[in-house]
Parts: structure tokens; C-alpha cells; sequence
């Protein structure tokens, strides 16, 4: 026998849609846990994870008196085939088991009239492809072409092994989240979830190609000789890298042609360069392929993004073009109002009058400068009881005044949040489509080109900007230092998690960290400002670095 061959390791559901993104990553997590480990489950995803959780007990209120496997075991592999052999109206979490695969089914429900049981995969997605991880700005919401392939594949890998195991499923759904849905009272299970029937397209395309696919997963997977190369990670772009990319990739540099702006948009280009041995951005040609396309009639051309990173990277100073920052800021009106929200994007509407993924407006922070030479002044609000969103509102309007600008960083999150807002509260929408009629993007200034630095590493992300302009200003001695740390802690609060001293503290700690981000986008605001009010030849502000602002 080859011993090289020997695993026990059974592939699931989740490891063989990890396969189809990368192969590599897998087999890492098989044979060699140990430095898997060491790359952390993110909070973003243990939220994620928390949340499909619930939407998956939730959706089971519609099969009503199911019966639930609760173990991964051989007795749950037994349990399930006795519960089938006694044609149990409904099973949640079915397990089929083989020398090689292992499924589990969210939900069987059986058909009386096929003799067969239907098979459910809740999924914790909206049916309009906006969800958690999604800011909406307005327009209409795309299909995720992508996604709804990984879910075609999900279905149709347990259909195959559940058949492996001498049964065969009538009906393929999936159960999704109604985006359109809005809760009035009590929540409708009839209208907050949808299902979408996948049976002719499984049938039909998925279950040959899948099986072989299968097949060919766990071949490659069992082999204990660790795969040559890089992974197939090493063609996209950084956000789309697999978990173990630097394990896998070790020559690629922390910043590289991966990190080019918007590159996994251009993946021709980005191939090119890593066949042509490229990885450090010094060594990227300034050639045409760093240019935009040309712009289509009507429509205004784009930015040489990528050229001014290169370019601002190999030489270390920054773009300034004061002019179109003086033309930005000087649109400006005083009272300068600096303005964040925090929100809860739950998939399970809680509160009458929202929808699934609707974000939960909790909190703002407010820094208001009335003039030049005023003294900064800051407002701020945090509801962690019931429904925030009168409150928030009622808050705002004491808070913020008839006249004046209001700045935020990536405007389109706060007037969405400003739209949804309105329609919740009827009585305070003439205010609220005020605010969005004043806001002004800072981003902008970043955004457009006008101020581009090598250590913004081609992104206009406020997290990116804040160490070069703003460095003393640190997130990392806070102990809620992103958004979706704010989050946690907010479900942690109103789900009773957190009690007594402990949430104190927690609400304290919001309340520092939204001050920050209003703070540091006024300090961004200072910088650029004191930038054009700088004496003498603009050729000597060229050569003058951010970073002269110091926390307060």
C-alpha cells in the first residue's frame, strides 16, 4: 500500500467549497493544522459565523415540530437513517457519512406524494444580493453570480453524498432572506424568507460535475506530499488571498503588485506582472497598462489610480494638487459639523419598520467647529435599548443646525443610513434629506487624486490615512478599535451578554472609539486646511509630509 496516500480525514461541505477558491489553503488545514492555526478567525467572520447561526434556527420556524441532530458522530450518521426509514415529517441537520465525505442537511422535509424527502440549505444571504457585508449607496443591487455558483455547488455536494448513501432527495431549495420584506409586528415567516427552487439546474449540470470535482478534491487532498508552487491565490488580488497565502507564497512581499488599486479587477494586468517575476511596486513599469481605459462618451475619465501609487511609492512624495483641495474646502459653510454613525447590520429585522440587513443606527459622533477660530466642540450619542432610531434622530436635530456643512468620510454609508432613517422616521424627514443635501465626502480629497502619499498604500480607507496625517492618533490603546468590534458590542449589550460594570466600561469604549473617528477626520480636515494657508512657493508644500498634527 502507498503510504503516502493513508488519510482518514472525511472532506465536508465547507472544506470543498474552500477547495474550489484554493486548493492549497485545504490542504494546509489538513496536514497541517498546527500553522493554520496561527492564522486567526477574524471578527468579521466569528460575526458572520454568529449570525448564520441564527438565521438557520430561525428559518426552522417554518418546518414546525422538526427533529434536530445535534451531533457530527456515527450515532448521528444512524440516527439520521432510522429517522428517514421512519419517514419523520421533518430533520434538521441530517448527517450522511461515507469513507470520504461527510454532509450535514440543514433541513429534509418529506414529500408524501414523491415518497422522497426535499432537502432545504438555509443560507444567511438576502435574496437581492445585499447582505452583511455589503453598504448600500442607492443603486440597484446585483446578482452575485459568483456566490449563487458556491451555493449551486453546496446543494449538489450533499445531494451526492446523501445518494452515496442510499438516498435520493426530491426538491433542491434554498432559503433566503426576502430583502423586500418589512417588519410590521410580529416576524412573518411566510415573507421574510424565500426559497428558490435549484432542482432542474442541479439535476441537470451540477451533480456529474460536482461528483468529479469531489473526486478530485479529496485525491488531491489525501496526498501527503505537500503541493509544489504557489497557490492559486497568487493570481488574484489582496482581498481575495486565501488564509494561508504567506505560508504558501513566502517571496511575495507585504506590499505588492497584489496590493495595486482595484487589481483584482484587473486580473490580465496582474498576470502579467507576476509572469514577468514582478512583486515589489518598485519594480513596476510606469508603462500604459498602469493607465485608466479611456473614458466612454458622456462619462468623465478616470484616475490614473494605479500610476500615482507606483509613482508616489518609488519616489516617496506625495501628489498635492492644492489648487483642486482649495477649490474642495472652500465649498465649505461654517458650522463645520464632523459626522459618524455606528450601525448594526443584522440579518433578522428586530424592530418594526425594518427590513433584513437594514442597518441599525446606534450611534453618531459629532465634532462641530462653528468657525475658524472657534474651539471644537463635541456631541455624541449611544442608544443600546429598544428601537434606537427616534432617539438617534431627535438626538441629531438638537445637535446639528439649519445652516452649515456636514463632513463624512465615504458619505454614500451615512446618507443611506440617512434615507433609511427618514422613511422610519416620517416626522424628521425634511431634516434628514436636509443633512444628506449638506454633506460633504473628505474622502474625496484622497479619493480624487488631489492628495496621494506612498504609506496610503493606494487606498482611501480612513484607516489608511489616519497613520500618515494623524499618527498619534492610534486605535490600537482602544479597546473597541474597528467597526465591527463596535458591533459586537452592541449585540453583546442588548443581548444581555454584558451587565453591570462590565458594560459600563463596554459603552465607554464606544463612545472613545466613534469620538476618534470624527476627531481624526477633523484632523484631516485641519491638515489640509493649514496645507493651502501655507506661505510662500507652493513648490516648497510639495516637499512638506503630513503628520504635523498632534493628538489633543
Amino acid at each position: 500500500m502507498n503510504t503516502n496516500r493513508e488519510i482518514k480525514k472525511q472532506l465536508t461541505k465547507t472544506d470543498f467549497i474552500l477547495y474550489r477558491e484554493c486548493a492549497k489553503n485545504v490542504w494546509i488545514k489538513w496536514h497541517k493544522p498546527e500553522e493554520y492555526k496561527k492564522f486567526p478567525v477574524s471578527e468579521f467572520e466569528k460575526a458572520l459565523g454568529k449570525m448564520g447561526d441564527d438565521v438557520e434556527k430561525l428559518a426552522r420556524g417554518m418546518f414546525p415540530d422538526g427533529y434536530l441532530i445535534e451531533k457530527r458522530s456515527e450515532g448521528a450518521q444512524e440516527l439520521t437513517q432510522k429517522l428517514i426509514a421512519e419517514h419523520t415529517p421533518v430533520i434538521f441537520q441530517a448527517v450522511f457519512s461515507t469513507d470520504k465525505y461527510l454532509a450535514a442537511a440543514d433541513v429534509l422535509k418529506w414529500n408524501e406524494k414523491a415518497n422522497a424527502y426535499d432537502v432545504y440549505e438555509i443560507k444567511m444571504s438576502s435574496t437581492e444580493g445585499e447582505d452583511y457585508e455589503s453598504i448600500t449607496n442607492g443603486t440597484p443591487p446585483k446578482i452575485n453570480k459568483k456566490r449563487e455558483l458556491q451555493y449551486e455547488y453546496d446543494l449538489s455536494f450533499q445531494t451526492n453524498v446523501a445518494k452515496l448513501c442510499g438516498v435520493n432527495f426530491n426538491k433542491k431549495y434554498l432559503v433566503r432572506l426576502n430583502k423586500k420584506y418589512t417588519r410590521i409586528g410580529e416576524l412573518d415567516f411566510s415573507k421574510l424568507f424565500e426559497l428558490s427552487d435549484k432542482t432542474e439546474i442541479i439535476n441537470d449540470t451540477f451533480l456529474s460535475v460536482t461528483l468529479t470535482e469531489m473526486s478530485s478534491s479529496y485525491e488531491y487532498l489525501s496526498n501527503k506530499e505537500t503541493p509544489k508552487g504557489h497557490c492559486s491565490c497568487y493570481f488574484k488580488g489582496r482581498s481575495a488571498h486565501c488564509t494561508t497565502f504567506s505560508l504558501s507564497n513566502p517571496e511575495v512581499p507585504a506590499y505588492s503588485v497584489h496590493d495595486l488599486n482595484k487589481i483584482g479587477l484587473s486580473k490580465k494586468y496582474l498576470g502579467e506582472l507576476l509572469n514577468e517575476g514582478i512583486l515589489k511596486i518598485d519594480d513596476v513599469p510606469e508603462d500604459d497598462r498602469l493607465k485608466p481605459k479611456p473614458a466612454k462618451k458622456g462619462e468623465a475619465p478616470s484616475k490614473p489610480k494605479k500610476l500615482n501609487q507606483v509613482r508616489v511609492y518609488k519616489t516617496k512624495k506625495p501628489i498635492i494638487d492644492i489648487y483642486s483641495i482649495k477649490a474642495e474646502l472652500d465649498s465649505l459653510k461654517y458650522p463645520l459639523y464632523f459626522l459618524d454613525y455606528e450601525t448594526y447590520p443584522t440579518a433578522i429585522p428586530p424592530f418594526s419598520g425594518y427590513h433584513p440587513y437594514q442597518h441599525i443606527v446606534f450611534q453618531y459622533s459629532l465634532h462641530i467647529l462653528k468657525s475658524k477660530d472657534a474651539e471644537l466642540e463635541h456631541k455624541e450619542c449611544l442608544i443600546l435599548e429598544g428601537d434606537p432610531s427616534e432617539k438617534i434622530v431627535k438626538s441629531l436635530r438638537a445637535d446639528i443646525g439649519d445652516t452649515g456643512s456636514i463632513i463624512s468620510w465615504y458619505k454614500s454609508f451615512e446618507n443611506s443610513r440617512n434615507r433609511e432613517l427618514a422613511n422610519l422616521i416620517p416626522s424628521q424627514s425634511e431634516f434628514l434629506h436636509s443633512v444628506i443635501d449638506r454633506t460633504y465626502d473628505l474622502m474625496d480629497i484622497v479619493d480624487k487624486q488631489y492628495y496621494v502619499h506612498h504609506d496610503f498604500k493606494g487606498s482611501s480607507s480612513i484607516k489608511k490615512i489616519q497613520p500618515v496625517i494623524a499618527p498619534d492618533f492610534s486605535y490600537k490603546e482602544l479597546e473597541v478599535q474597528n467597526g465591527t468590534m463596535a458591533i459586537e458590542s452592541y449585540r453583546q449589550i442588548t443581548s444581555g451578554e454584558l451587565k453591570g460594570k462590565v458594560m459600563e466600561e463596554k459603552r465607554k469604549q464606544m463612545l472613545k472609539y466613534c469620538e476618534y473617528d470624527t476627531k481624526i477626520m477633523y484632523i484631516i480636515w485641519k491638515y489640509f486646511t493649514d496645507l493651502i494657508e501655507q506661505k510662500g512657493d507652493l513648490t516648497d508644500t510639495l516637499g512638506k509630509g503630513p503628520g504635523t498634527h498632534k493628538k489633543a
